[in-house]
């Protein structure tokens, strides 16, 4: 009998452990972070030790945002240390990353209730091109982000309007989006979209590959 075959043409017995590998490693990453964090400091040695366990697991480094928080942790040690203000930012990402957000790094339900534009649509640069960002950020922070944007000769704005034609949904957002300020931008935008309106919702992971950022 032939071995059954994922998506992707690899046989479904390897498909499947690479899946239960990357969980594991994810939640042994989430619980690391929640050590580091415990004394509200990362310190050298704890940074230096993340990035070890980096190397060492290379499948949980494709997943989103474990991919971009490590690619920022590269950066930081690309002049061969890490200085105060660096650990403060890697701090501020450990937080996020065990702020509620496991089971969306573990691929579960939780960000499909989001209204993203499927398929994920071109992103596009340009004066007639208007941005809005909400929610909070594995890239940087959101003036960060807005900068970005900028330099490829678009303009951002703090809220969605007729004008926006990108919303950025940060990948912190909370699950319970309805009920804040981060929903009210989303409605807003899902409202122009339904009306004829040509604003796209797309999230932080294709915002930041599609811009070529990471």
């Amino acid at each position: 009998m032939a071995m059954p075959l994922d998506e992707h043409g690899q046989p479904l017995s390897g498909f499947l452990n690479r899946k239960r590998r990357i969980e594991r490693d994810v939640s042994e990453l989430l619980g690391l972070a929640k050590g580091f964090l415990c004394d509200g400091v990362v310190t050298d040695e704890e940074a230096s030790f993340l990035r070890a366990w980096g190397t060492n697991h290379p499948d949980a480094l494709s997943q989103w945002p474990v991919s971009l928080i490590f690619s920022r942790l590269r950066q930081f040690f690309a002049d061969g240390r890490i200085d105060d203000e660096e650990r403060r930012e890697l701090h501020e990402l450990l937080g996020s990353l065990v702020g509620g957000t496991s089971s969306l790094l573990l691929g579960y339900e939780g960000a499909t209730t989001l209204p993203l534009d499927q398929p994920p649509p071109l992103i596009c640069y340009g004066p007639d091109e208007v941005f809005v960002f909400t929610g909070k950020f594995a890239f940087g922070t959101r003036a960060h982000c807005e900068r970005v944007v900028k330099e490829r000769g678009s303009r951002c704005e703090p809220n969605v309007t007729r004008r926006t034609t990108f919303l950025v949904l940060g990948t912190f957002g909370s699950e319970d989006w309805v009920h804040t300020s981060y929903g009210r931008k989303i409605e807003r935008a899902v409202e122009l979209r339904a009306s004829g309106f040509p604003v796209r919702i797309v999230g932080e992971d294709h915002w930041t590959g599609a811009a070529d950022v990471v």
